[in-house]
């Protein structure tokens, strides 16, 4: 039984905080302590009725949300708390349904790596293996749900920071279509690119939960009798830098749903280097006009590898950031009418190779912090960038039992048909038997 499992509030919530308490993998940076008090005072669900499906669920989420009575700390030590003006919507609808936020996750600093490390509160643990990298930035909210603290919990996805973690974590995933879960009451990173994602190991407890956040926009319904479900394959993408054991895993994947009817093709998408440069530029840009004072103020207040690329994004004009703009549509039409003329979801890595370790690195360790992002970020921030609803499938292991998450990725609007395929397609999380 995981902490989280009882169908009483009060004791769902009792037993979550208390793994939390005894956890040691370093995920939460707070627990809320009238969490029990506000779990007992909800009301009664009549015995006839069915149980609403977040009634009473313990939850947690990343440190960047804000509430009536807490600003986040992003990460970051020293006194630093996001000054956001206005609370969470997205904690405001999990309340209003009936779920129990326990406390707020640790993740990378500022949100501006992609590692699980913080020089300020500890990096956080990958629960299935301490010497193997978490990811990040949702590094906390990875870890608290494939441990069984929580059932799911809150991140935020700008390049890849939902579905890294939970790749690595080997739980789902999910980043929506942007615009579609809108909050204000978040700290940004890149405004045109942030996204709150979630994070479960059960792909119905992320449709429930995304049901519940999501903004009331119109959303794409595949029609029954549209024919096969149809899977791209980026051909491009995938000989280029997936290592033989990720590559066998998306085969496995991709036989299992042409196993139930899917067909497959290869499609074309834009050069990775491409998608990532346009990703990079506006990151840089937005990035570099919202933290520029206050590194020079406190820098103290930004890790080394974040003053790194927050220094490096301050040379980012104007008119490269206009131009990645103009490139971006340019890019999101070329997709859409292109690779998803021919496919309805795509079917690629969420990261290319094994999970690497990182024992004995230095959470301030800015070459092994930047090159290991930038690894992570590869086939995740393209999707980002092109708004694109993508969920991390966790689907099999490599050759150090850790897990290999694969991504399936829709058009603008089919994130219930993602979520759909979770659901059919899903499994092999945590390590192997």
């Amino acid at each position: 039984m995981t902490a989280a499992s009882s169908h009483d509030p009060a004791e769902a919530v009792a037993a979550a905080l208390a793994a939390a308490r005894a956890s040691r993998l370093n995920a939460f940076i707070e627990l809320f302590p009238d969490a029990e008090e506000q779990a007992r005072a909800l009301p009664a669900v009549s015995a006839d009725r069915p149980r609403p499906a977040l009634w009473g669920l313990p939850f947690a989420h990343k440190d960047v949300f804000v509430t009536a009575g807490r600003q986040p700390t992003v990460g970051v030590g020293h006194g630093y708390r996001w000054s956001g003006e206005r609370t969470s919507v997205a904690l405001d609808r999990l309340a209003a349904a009936g779920a129990i936020a326990i406390g707020a996750l640790n993740l990378d600093p500022h949100c501006y790596a992609a590692t699980g490390l913080n020089p300020y509160f500890g990096r956080v643990l990958n629960p299935l293996d301490a010497r193997f990298a978490v990811g990040g930035s949702s590094s906390g909210s990875a870890a608290a749900v494939a441990a069984g603290i929580v059932p799911f919990a809150l991140g935020t996805d700008t390049g890849g920071s939902v579905r890294i973690p939970a790749a690595l974590c080997g739980v789902f995933g999910f980043k929506p279509t942007a615009g579609v879960v809108g909050d204000p009451g978040i700290a940004p990173l890149s405004p045109s690119q942030d996204v709150i994602g979630i994070i479960a190991r059960d792909p119905a407890l992320l449709r429930a939960v995304f049901a519940v956040l999501r903004d009331p926009v119109p959303l794409e319904r595949r029609d029954p009798g549209a024919g096969p479900l149809r899977v791209g394959l980026p051909a491009q993408w995938l000989r280029t830098g997936v290592e033989p054991e990720v590559a066998t895993v998306i085969q496995s994947v991709l036989r299992r749903m042409t196993e139930g009817g899917a067909v497959a093709a290869e499609v074309a998408l834009p050069s990775l280097d491409a998608l990532s440069a346009c990703a990079g530029t506006i990151t840089s840009f937005e990035a570099s006009a919202l933290h520029r004072t206050a590194l020079a103020e406190r820098p103290d207040q930004y890790p080394a590898a974040v003053r790194r690329r927050l220094i490096a994004a301050a040379e980012v004009g104007c008119d490269a950031y206009e131009q990645a703009l103009r490139d971006r549509e340019a890019h999101r039409a070329a997709v859409l009418e292109g690779a998803f003329a021919a496919a309805d979801v795509l079917l690629c890595p969420v990261i290319g190779g094994p999970a690497p370790r990182l024992d004995g690195v230095d959470d301030d360790d800015v070459t092994i912090a930047g090159a290991t992002t930038l690894a992570f970020l590869r086939f995740n921030r393209p999707f980002s960038l092109l708004g694109l609803p993508a969920l991390a499938l966790p689907a099999g292991h490599d050759r150090n039992g850790m897990p290999v998450g694969v991504q399936i990725v829709g058009r603008p609007g089919a994130d219930d048909l993602v979520l759909a395929i979770a659901d059919r397609f899903g499994g092999a999380s945590g390590r192997p038997a």
